[in-house]
């Protein structure tokens, strides 16, 4: 994806939308601190963490789209679907 592509929403109808701006790196991690056992209801403390995993999502960027019905909105990148890439 590259300023000046045309994009629609994957999930649900959508207009296509003109990129505006990519923000690299916006949103998301990497890597978490996570604890493999706790029972439900219990109290989490940060001497509890067993191991540093990998997130479900990752790291992710963020769009400017106008959108010609609805103007400027910022949309995360695995939202969106390349339709027309600029040259």
């Amino acid at each position: 994806m590259n300023v000046g592509d045309l994009v629609k929403m994957k999930v649900g109808y959508s207009v296509p939308g003109l990129v505006l701006r990519i923000d690299k790196q916006h949103y998301g991690a990497s890597t978490a601190y996570k604890i493999s056992k706790v029972d439900r209801g219990k109290c989490i403390r940060s001497n509890m963490v067993d191991f540093i995993g990998v997130t479900e999502d990752g790291i992710r960027d963020r769009v400017l789209v106008l959108w010609p019905d609805a103007g400027y909105s910022y949309e995360e990148s695995t939202k969106l679907e390349v339709i027309s890439e600029s040259r």
